[in-house]
């Protein structure tokens, strides 16, 4: 399913349980210029980058939805918590989310504010980049015992 707003029924679900619940873009369907910046595949991703299981494990993580907004703070998220992530990348990401990327994945103005808003929650969080964490490894935790695990309370919004 894709949803717009958390169910909170999935806090109690194992990570893979609660996984095979979602219905999002298969990697075939993702752009080439958002591979290209947010794939850790791609020998031009910027930090923050994840791959697909990954990134959707953050979104419910962090109880976000798959709106644009959504999307923006989970993005965010991810660049503000991996510690090598500097001006330069962001300003190279929000001139690419802004004008590059097709209409679909693209940031608009009311989304910048809330990737800036995941950007400094994901500062906060004292489990650093958990872009690059084996979320495999949590695949029969609870979402709610994941979360008190790496500290992810405060950048739940």
């Amino acid at each position: 399913m894709l949803w717009h707003t958390y169910p909170e029924e999935l806090d109690a679900l194992p990570l893979k349980t609660a996984y095979e619940t979602l219905q999002g873009d298969p990697p075939s369907k993702i752009p080439f210029i958002v591979w290209l910046l947010e794939n850790p595949e791609s020998p031009l991703a910027l930090p923050g980058c994840i791959n697909l299981y990954g990134h959707d494990c953050l979104h419910l993580l962090l109880k976000q939805g798959f709106t644009s907004e959504n999307e923006a703070y989970v993005v965010g998220f991810t660049m503000g918590n991996d510690v090598r992530t500097n001006r330069f990348h962001l300003l190279i990401f929000k001139i690419a989310a802004q004008v590059l990327y097709p209409q679909k994945y693209r940031l608009r103005p009311s989304d910048v504010s809330v990737f800036e808003r995941g950007f400094e929650m994901g500062k906060r969080v004292s489990a650093k980049n958990l872009n690059q964490y084996s979320f495999d490894e949590w695949q029969y935790k609870a979402l709610r015992d994941i979360r008190t695990e790496i500290g992810l309370e405060a950048a739940i919004v």
